[in-house]
C-alpha cells in the first residue's frame, strides 16, 4: 500500500498537470458542471504545483528554494487579501480562501511552465 501511494504521490509531484485533469475527471463525473469542475481542480492541484516547483527548481540548481517558495505563498495571500478587502470592504473568508489559491495555482502554473522548459533546455546544452 505505502509503495502505490509513493508511487502517486511521486506521478503527482513530477506531472502536477496530470493531477490536475485526475482532479478534473473526477469532478466533473460527480457534479457534471464543466466550468465547476476546472475551478475546483485547479484550487484542489495548486498544492501539487507548489511541490512540484521546489523539486525542479531543486534539481536545476541544487539548492532548496523551500523559503523562497513560502514567502511567495505568503506574498500572494498578502495580496490578494489587501485586494479582496479593497474591493469587497469585508473579509469572506470562503471567498478569501478560494481566491488564494486561484493565485496561488496561476502563479506556480507559469512557475512550473517557465522551469520546466528552462531545465529541458539546459540539461539539452549541457556540455559534460
Amino acid at each position: 500500500m505505502t509503495t502505490a501511494f509513493s508511487w502517486v504521490f511521486a506521478t503527482f509531484a513530477t506531472l502536477p498537470i496530470l493531477a490536475w485533469y485526475v482532479i478534473y475527471i473526477f469532478t466533473v463525473k460527480r457534479i457534471k458542471n464543466k466550468k465547476r469542475a476546472i475551478r475546483l481542480a485547479s484550487d484542489f492541484s495548486a498544492i501539487w504545483f507548489i511541490i512540484s516547483v521546489y523539486f525542479i527548481s531543486f534539481e536545476i540548481w541544487s539548492r532548496s528554494f523551500f523559503w523562497f517558495i513560502c514567502l511567495t505563498v505568503i506574498m500572494i495571500a498578502m495580496i490578494v487579501t489587501w485586494i479582496h478587502w479593497r474591493v469587497s470592504g469585508d473579509l469572506v473568508v470562503s471567498k478569501l480562501f478560494r481566491g488564494i489559491l486561484r493565485m496561488n495555482f496561476l502563479i506556480f502554473f507559469l512557475l512550473y511552465i517557465l522551469l520546466s522548459g528552462y531545465g529541458l533546455i539546459s540539461r539539452v546544452f549541457q556540455i559534460g
